[in-house]
């Protein structure tokens, strides 16, 4: 039990990672712990909704898991050029977490590999949900992150390549969405 509370007791530190984006109401930002459970439902509503033929149970251990690796290296924009720098330190956290003597500890380094090297179906609609989501949070919020760090257009079609090959759906929602921000000043239009 030690090891078992040491070790969620450590888990528990993401929710002390905030992110760039704003809670529905804008009265602060959101933290990563948020952000994992909102996209675990995000999952949950689009596979329904879409019918994606995807292992969910999977899925959904992958999406809480995803930014665990945030506690080690803290998060980073999307946007921000720097942002490979952060992968060593991103790849050492959940190697050291890894090691933990907890069953979960090596199965966490498992699906955070699996997610970072998009090879499968689950990796890739974690990776989808992980792009929409903080996109209908701009939108949501009249573009305030995307204001805050001058994000333009091409910017936001690029890093949702993996919507476009996914899920051309979801992805010509998204591009007139974006140009509808354009339209409102919430994205610099180049």
């Amino acid at each position: 039990m030690n090891n078992i509370f040491s070790f969620l007791m450590e888990l528990d530190k993401l929710k002390s990672v905030m992110r760039r984006s704003y809670i529905f109401d804008q009265t602060r930002n959101e933290n990563s712990a948020e952000h994992s459970w909102h996209l675990a439902l995000g999952i949950i509503t689009l596979k329904e909704e879409f019918d994606v033929e995807i292992d969910i149970v999977k899925t959904i251990k992958m999406a809480l898991v995803h930014d665990i690796c945030e506690i080690g290296a803290g998060d980073i924009s999307i946007f921000d050029p720097e942002r490979s720098k952060k992968e060593a330190e991103e790849r050492k956290y959940v190697d050291q977490l890894s090691v933990v003597p907890v069953k979960f500890a090596s199965e966490i380094k498992h699906l955070w590999e699996e997610y970072e090297e998009q090879f499968t179906k689950e990796s890739r609609w974690v990776k989808v949900v992980d792009r929409l989501l903080p996109f209908m949070m701009s939108l949501n919020t009249e573009g305030r992150a995307w204001k805050e760090q001058g994000i333009s257009k091409s910017q936001v079609i690029q890093i949702n390549e993996v919507v476009k090959l996914e899920s051309p759906e979801i992805y010509d929602w998204m591009l007139d969405q974006i140009q509808i921000a354009v339209n409102q000043k919430w994205l610099i239009d180049s």
